[in-house]
């Protein structure tokens, strides 16, 4: 790959680019023709229109464990240039408030309880609950018996997250999936949920891999702090 093309793939990929880019090319083009083509692998997979592509972006670099200021200014941009609505975007960002609850999941069964129902609390026995009781057996009774304020606003909020209008209920777990395999959270159990979920919603086999693949591209973070780091070292020594 020619040194232009790489950047201008990157550039593609992850929006405009800073100085460092340019001094890890001419430090090793090698490299950086390697790893632009990795990541445009990962990314580039036809199988999801642009603005699905975004609107996934979107959910690794706004969920409570990437936080990318940068990114999802850059994502939510690009969504709405591929034709995503206000209202799917939305829907997006309040989904990803749902990764408050891996604390929960985590957390609560941790804690002893008395005489916690073996059941499920009637509320959580149908549909979509009952693929999540499943997936975390207990849980839910767990929750009602141990803070039954916040299983009731839980419930209430579950309610309105899956209101039928918006986004299409299988590129919402999709949305999940991508959250729960960000490098800095990898929750398996919930995104096996959400894979499950999402093809019960007809997602295809193909769909899901190209949706986990686009955890990969903010990799390039790294290499955006600590090339640019290098460079401010190296000018700093070279004045001394």
């Amino acid at each position: 790959m020619c040194r232009v093309s790489a950047l201008v793939d990157l550039e593609r990929m992850l929006g405009p680019l800073g100085p460092a880019w340019q001094e890890l090319l001419d430090r090793d083009p090698e490299f950086v023709g390697a790893f632009s083509a990795y990541l445009s692998a990962c990314h580039d997979d036809a199988v999801l229109e642009p603005r699905i592509r975004e609107l996934l972006l979107l959910a690794h670099d706004a969920t409570m464990t990437v936080l990318d200021a940068g990114g999802v200014d850059l994502r939510v941009s690009r969504a709405l240039d591929a034709g995503a609505s206000e209202r799917e975007v939305l829907d997006v960002l309040e989904l990803l408030t749902l990764i408050s609850t891996h604390s929960l999941t985590t957390g609560l069964p941790l804690v002893p309880a008395d005489d916690v129902a073996a059941d499920p609390p009637d509320a959580t026995r149908g549909g979509y609950w009952k693929a999540f009781e499943q997936r975390f057996p207990g849980f839910h009774a767990r929750m009602a018996e141990l803070t039954p304020e916040v299983f009731e606003a839980y419930r209430e909020l579950g309610r309105v997250l899956w209101r039928p209008e918006g986004l299409p209920m299988k590129w919402r777990e999709l949305v999940l999936v991508v959250a729960d395999l960000s490098t800095t959270h990898l929750f398996r159990d919930g995104a096996a949920l959400h894979v499950a979920n999402a093809m019960h919603y007809g997602a295809t086999r193909e769909e899901v891999v190209a949706a986990i693949g686009l955890t990969v591209p903010y990799t390039a973070r790294t290499l955006e702090l600590g090339v640019a780091a290098l460079a401010r070292h190296r000018t700093v020594r070279q004045r001394t």
